[in-house]
């Protein structure tokens, strides 16, 4: 990632959005309608927030085409002590998908995200995901975040 920090440190991870997060304001502009909601989304990167993305599990992978165009769609489990709802990310008009590292069969197995980065890109956004064991970048012409509720057996009454 360019401007989000995540580092292995002795004691764990170092993570630190607030280089991304001072840019946002001049580069949410530039980002297509569904990216930049997202990405300005007040507890995207609020680590108390229960819309942060951060310890999200990676569930599922598809792909396909409509319209002549290709999209994507990333599942994200959420976690019972942090989240409420799983994220359901969905990318059109997408012109790449890289991993990291590109050995990887199965995303699944990078474990629960760290943080992520969404940037302006000629066609359209970039989103790049910081996980545990690995990075997933996606470019599109646009995403679109869903969060649903999730069943959690650990949930708190009344939460």
């Amino acid at each position: 990632m360019r401007h989000v920090r995540v580092e292995s440190t002795s004691t764990g991870n170092f993570l630190d959005p607030a280089a991304y997060l001072a840019l946002l304001p001049t580069l949410a502009g530039a980002l297509p309608s569904g990216a930049r909601a997202f990405a300005t989304d007040p507890d995207h990167y609020d680590f108390f927030g229960r819309r942060c993305v951060k310890d999200l599990e990676p569930a599922t992978l598809q792909r396909g085409e409509a319209d002549g165009e290709s999209w994507l769609r990333l599942g994200f489990r959420h976690n019972c002590w942090k989240h409420e709802e799983d994220l359901s990310i969905r990318y059109v008009g997408v012109s790449s998908l890289s991993l990291d590292p590109v050995d990887t069969s199965d995303w699944t197995s990078f474990r629960a995200v760290t943080l992520d980065e969404i940037l302006p890109h000629e066609h359209g956004c970039s989103h790049e995901i910081g996980f545990l064991g690995g990075s997933l970048t996606v470019v599109g012409r646009d995403l679109t975040a869903t969060w649903t509720e999730a069943e959690c057996p650990n949930r708190r009454p009344g939460s």
